[in-house]
């Protein structure tokens, strides 16, 4: 199935483009350059696989956890593509595409917990398990917004941790020598691994609404956070 991937979910974006055994997998460059560049190297990556991006049968986008700015370009040129192509389009979670990084790196599929940078000392966390029941392979438990020192206080013995929070926090998990931890390159995933995701998803008759499908933030708004604070 042609398929056409697009994460800006974090700084170091990616697009791909995957049909049969061939794919592709493209950076994005600086986050700020994100809204300007990503249809171009869309049609870069679907013409390296020898078709344009208006042949897309399958449009997957990283939905987050991320930031504001980052996911309104990524969930938003998804959905243009899906609604001006006719291609199904599929969300899949960046808690899951790094489990699935993670997992490929250290072999088997180990229940995980998988963070996000959050900032102002938080971490974005959710516990992510193998699953062949629902319609996505990983399943992502609720993700709570707490502070990082919780969330490694918390940590069970012997359980899995992953995820970008640890590329600014890896030297605290380190001392923990009961948890597993994946080499840094395997914490993050990209848009190849969100467009595997979302074949088998697609497989499992799963799609999303172009009309209903908004990102998932790493934390509310400032605005939000005043209003709800009663300020």
């Amino acid at each position: 199935m042609r398929t056409l991937a697009i994460d800006t979910s974090l700084a170091s974006g990616s697009v791909a483009a995957l049909d049969g055994d061939r794919s592709v997998c493209l950076p994005l460059g600086p986050a700020g350059r994100h809204a300007t560049d990503v249809s171009a190297v869309l049609t870069t990556a679907a013409s390296r696989l020898g078709w344009r991006i208006r042949d897309v049968e399958l449009v997957a986008v990283v939905r987050g956890p991320g930031s504001f700015t980052g996911l309104r370009v990524g969930v938003a040129t998804a959905k243009a593509i899906a609604w001006t192509s006719g291609a199904r389009l599929v969300a899949v979670s960046g808690f899951a595409v790094s489990a699935r990084r993670t997992a490929a790196a250290l072999g088997g599929e180990p229940p995980m917990a998988v963070a996000f940078d959050a900032g102002r000392g938080d971490v974005f966390a959710a516990w992510v398990a193998r699953t062949a029941d629902g319609p996505h392979p990983w399943l992502v438990h609720p993700p709570v917004l707490e502070s990082f020192d919780t969330w490694l206080a918390h940590l069970p013995r012997g359980c899995v941790a992953s995820g970008p929070a640890l590329a600014v926090g890896r030297e605290r998990l380190e001392p923990r020598h009961d948890v597993r931890l994946p080499p840094v390159d395997a914490c993050s995933g990209d848009a190849l691994d969100a467009a595997r995701l979302a074949l088998v998803a697609a497989s499992r008759g799963l799609h999303d609404d172009p009309g209903t499908l908004v990102p998932e933030y790493l934390r509310p708004s400032y605005a939000d956070e005043r209003l709800a604070g009663g300020g």
